[in-house]
């Protein structure tokens, strides 16, 4: 039996009562890291001095447990025509990578949402397609900016929420670039019904290579996600089978963490059913 080590596999941080509890969690459960949400304002980036940043690497060196970040994702729009805001969320965005680079955290997640459109009465309207090349500049001009600033010392990865045509045209675009790269989350490539949404599997089947961090979550049909694994009609196997060979993390998107607890044991299971073991001494 292969065997795929346990630090690839973390959780996402919301409920916790602060990092340090989630690191303490994490090492005491077989978690190899943790994902706490810049979005949760007890993990505001200036809530934390440059002392208070020191001793969160440490405590997470000191459990052998790593940290990664998922970005703010309350509309913050990297697409933004307005000057003056895309300026503001850039900021922010560059306080998230500034705390993420204090840390020492592996990976930022971003999420890239789509322009506003507006439609004519009973039919599709024109105005995205009249502006797409704006649109398209801005998110592209916006993912250059962070590129650069992050210095490669922190990995940026774009998740699949949201993710439009004209997003994905931009990534196709750039992911050659050396510090930008993918996270995806499966439940959200589906339909609320289970099924694949074809052009974003295939665009992410493309950039295989690309993808440093995946979210599992189970979704019942009709219903809202981030529930334990196994719940609903998603095939997790097919895509861990796919992703387990690659260069590439689990994060369990499940909340409250005692669920995504349950959820790892699931996973456990289902890669021991294709030859895969976690182990504490594996390097891959």
């Amino acid at each position: 039996m292969r065997e795929i080590s346990w630090k690839r596999f973390g959780y996402h941080v919301v409920y916790d009562a602060s990092i340090y509890d989630a690191i303490e969690f994490a090492s005491r459960h077989g978690f190899g890291y943790i994902v706490p949400d810049l979005m949760v304002p007890r993990f505001f980036p200036e809530r934390f001095s440059k002392s208070e940043r020191r001793r969160i690497r440490e405590a997470a060196a000191s459990r052998n447990v790593s940290i990664s970040f998922h970005g703010p994702s309350d509309y913050l729009n990297l697409g933004t025509l307005h000057s003056e805001v895309r300026k503001a969320v850039l900021h922010r965005f560059k306080m998230c990578l500034d705390f993420a680079r204090d840390v020492e955290a592996k990976r930022l997640t971003l999420h890239i949402d789509p322009p506003f459109d507006f439609v004519f009465a009973g039919r599709e309207g024109t105005y995205l397609r009249d502006h797409w090349s704006t649109y398209r500049n801005a998110i592209k001009q916006s993912l250059l900016e962070l590129v650069d600033f992050s210095q490669r010392d922190v990995l940026i990865c774009i998740e699949n929420d949201r993710l439009s045509r004209m997003a994905m045209e931009v990534l196709e675009e750039l992911l050659p670039m050396e510090n930008l790269f993918l996270t995806w989350d499966i439940p959200k490539s589906h339909t609320t019904s289970g099924e694949p949404i074809v052009e974003m599997e295939n665009f992410f089947m493309r950039h295989l290579k690309k993808i440093r961090e995946c979210h599992l979550h189970g979704q019942k049909p009709g219903k809202c996600s981030h529930d334990v694994i196994g719940v609903g009609e998603i095939d997790f196997a097919h895509y861990l089978e796919i992703l387990v060979s690659h260069d590439v993390c689990f994060t369990l998107e499940i909340r409250p963490r005692e669920e995504a607890l349950k959820s790892l044991e699931i996973l456990k299971d289902l890669l021991e059913n294709f030859g895969w073991k976690i182990s504490a001494s594996a390097e891959l």
